[in-house]
């Protein structure tokens, strides 16, 4: 009797057979997707290689307030020379405010200062805490052979009287300048005459004190004298040109 199998493998590798076929017809027709990695679609979020240009910025300008009332301040009071438009179109706007706002409050100051006082020698110059100045020129004089100065054709003698009319103890720390005929005027230092400079002795409240100074001038009559008594009052200047008075 010939061997019969119970089931017959042929029909199996049909079966196998037509299933291929199917897929690939399947897939031909889009209904089944590709085993393959997809394609990218350009859609969504995508990341450059390359680095995004960056804004082109200029430096920071200064710009504080402070900073600009500062230096108005400085050129007010100072010069009273502004800046030049150059100047304050770089900055900011935070910086030009304060910049104007302290140059009107500088320069404001400065013209509102005390302008040195100018007067004739003889008169008497009285600041507002009640301390008064005197001048007066006293004629030539001949330093002796021992005599400290310079060369000059003519040599002339003041007297200084100073009446501390404060209320607190006045002691001389000031200097004083002389020019005559548009020279520099040189102190005569003559102790033996009594010519040795301003003293240095306290003054108190309502007392008086005087000295003499002798400087080597160009032209007696033509003399213009700087004096500072102390560094907390207002210098005042003799001299003979007399449309330069004040007082």
């Amino acid at each position: 009797m010939p061997y019969t199998s119970p089931f017959s493998t042929r029909p199996t590798i049909r079966l196998a057979a037509m299933l291929v076929t199917l897929a690939t017809s399947l897939v031909g027709c889009g209904v089944v997707g590709s085993t393959s990695a997809p394609e990218s679609s350009g859609a969504g979020p995508t990341t450059s290689s390359s680095p995004a240009p960056s804004a082109t910025s200029s430096p920071e300008l200064i710009g504080t307030y402070q900073e600009g009332y500062d230096l108005g301040y400085q050129h007010g009071s100072g010069t009273g020379a502004k800046a030049t438009p150059a100047f304050l179109a770089e900055r900011t706007p935070e910086y030009r405010t304060g910049y104007d706002a302290g140059y009107a409050t500088g320069k404001n100051e400065a013209d509102a200062a005390p302008a040195n006082p100018v007067t004739s020698f003889g008169s008497t110059m009285e600041w507002e805490d009640g301390l008064t100045l005197t001048v007066t020129s006293d004629g030539p004089f001949t330093p002796r052979e021992w005599a400290s100065v310079g060369e000059f054709p003519t040599y002339l003698s003041f007297t200084f009287t100073v009446t501390n009319g404060t209320a607190t103890t006045w002691t001389s720390s000031g200097y004083t300048q002389i020019t005559s005929a548009g020279v520099a005027g040189d102190e005569v230092y003559d102790s033996d005459q009594g010519y040795g400079g301003a003293p240095s002795a306290p003054v108190l409240p309502g007392q008086s004190i005087s000295w003499k100074q002798g400087f080597g001038v160009n032209d007696p009559a033509d003399l213009t004298m700087n004096v500072s008594v102390d560094f907390d009052h207002v210098d005042v200047v003799y001299t003979t040109v007399q449309d330069a008075w004040t007082f």
